[in-house]
């Protein structure tokens, strides 16, 4: 029986939460429908793609091959990858899954528009080391470049979250 690494579970657990939600918006209104199926069908393709290779590598492949120089086998927990990736281990997949489910669940509460820049902020910060002048531009310039494209030139509606608009109503901005 072969061993399946920590990833391949994560990229089945990835592979699930597309298709489910592939699924679930086949029932929507073709315009809402059209951000799932955006996201989902490459997302989905990657995901099969990802099990195959890791399903059907060969130990004797170049990418799986013996050890080459630059690449690091002797840390517990860590995978060999590419050099300019350096090693992968656990604790790094538990942080970029808790960015994901920070990023759905702040979407889901207030919206992309708001969730988007802060993700940014977080992540170029934290991760990248990036300085707070070159973050705050990054974050503003992604924000407006993506309002741009959806909201202005493809004039789709992103989801507003469920709080913003009980938030905005409280500090008296939202409508009544």
């Amino acid at each position: 029986m072969r061993h399946f690494s920590f990833s391949t579970w994560l990229t089945v657990v990835m592979l699930v939460v597309f298709t489910v939600m592939v699924g679930l918006s086949m029932e929507f209104p073709a315009k809402a429908r059209f951000m799932p199926l955006i996201v989902g069908v490459p997302a989905i393709a990657l995901c099969l793609l990802q099990i195959a290779i890791d399903l059907f590598h060969s130990p004797k492949s170049a990418f799986h091959g013996a050890p080459r120089a630059g690449i690091a086998y002797d840390i517990p927990g860590a995978e060999p990858e590419l050099p300019e990736f350096g090693p992968h281990t656990v604790p790094q997949e538990i942080t970029m899954w808790s960015y994901f489910v920070g990023f759905v669940a702040g979407i889901l509460a207030f919206g992309y528009y708001v969730s988007a820049p802060i993700l940014l902020l977080m992540f170029l910060r934290r991760e990248a080391g990036a300085s707070w002048r070159m973050t705050l531009s990054l974050a503003i310039g992604a924000t407006v470049v993506l309002y741009l494209m959806f909201g202005t030139l493809l004039r789709i509606q992103l989801f507003p979250g469920f709080l913003t608009s009980w938030l905005l109503k409280s500090i008296g901005l939202g409508v009544a």
